[in-house]
C-alpha cells in the first residue's frame, strides 16, 4: 500500500508542496504512508485490489481517528512542515461538510495499472454503504484532471481554495446524499 501510494503521489501537488525535494519525497513519504495505511486497516477502512496496486482508505462519519505506533525509523517532521501540516488541517476543517458523511482520505492506483477502473472498484464497496446509510462521499482534490475524474464518477464540486504558505489549490467534492 505504501508503495502504490508513494507512486501515485510522487507528482501530486500537496506531496510536492510538503516535500519541493524528489529526494526527500522518496526519503520520507513512505513511512507517512505507512503510518496512513496502518491506521485505516486498524479502522477497517481500508479497501485494496489483492495485489495492492489500488487502494482507498476512508474515515468514516465523524473521521474517527485510532492510535497506532510510529515506524521506528520514522523521521520527524521539520517546523516547516508542521506549519503546512497545521494549515492545511486548518482550510480542510473549513471546507469540510457539517452534515455526517464517509471521507475517501487517499485513493491512489500504481502508475502502471491506471486508466484500469481499478480506482472506482476499490470504492465501490463504500459507495454502497454510503447508498444504504443515505450518506454522501467527501473527498478532496488537487488537480484539474481529478476534478474532471471525480465528477466521471458522480462527485460534484461542493467549494475550493487556496491553501496558505503558498500551497495548492484545493477543491472539496461530493457525491450522493
Amino acid at each position: 500500500m505504501a508503495r502504490t501510494s508513494t507512486l501515485a503521489f510522487v507528482d501530486d501537488p500537496l506531496m510536492r508542496w510538503f516535500h519541493p525535494s524528489i529526494d526527500t519525497y522518496y526519503e520520507r513519504a513512505p513511512a507517512a504512508w505507512r503510518l496512513m495505511a496502518r491506521r485505516a486497516i486498524a479502522m477497517g477502512s481500508a479497501f485494496v485490489t489483492d495485489d495492492a496496486v489500488a487502494l482507498a482508505i476512508f474515515l468514516p462519519p465523524g473521521r474517527p481517528t485510532v492510535d497506532v505506533p510510529p515506524e521506528p525509523d520514522a523521521v520527524p517532521p521539520s517546523e516547516e512542515l508542521l506549519a503546512k501540516y497545521r494549515a492545511l488541517g486548518e482550510v480542510m476543517s473549513e471546507h469540510t461538510p457539517p452534515e455526517p458523511h464517509w471521507y475517501l482520505n487517499v485513493l491512489a492506483t500504481h502508475p502502471d495499472w491506471q486508466r484500469q477502473g481499478l480506482g472506482a472498484a476499490v470504492i465501490g464497496p463504500i459507495g454502497e454503504v454510503c447508498r444504504q446509510q443515505g450518506l454522501p462521499m467527501y473527498l478532496e482534490t488537487m488537480t484539474v484532471p481529478n476534478v474532471a475524474y471525480y465528477t466521471h464518477l458522480g462527485f460534484r464540486v461542493r467549494s475550493e481554495w487556496d491553501i496558505p504558505l503558498e500551497g495548492p489549490h484545493m477543491w472539496g467534492m461530493i457525491r450522493g446524499a
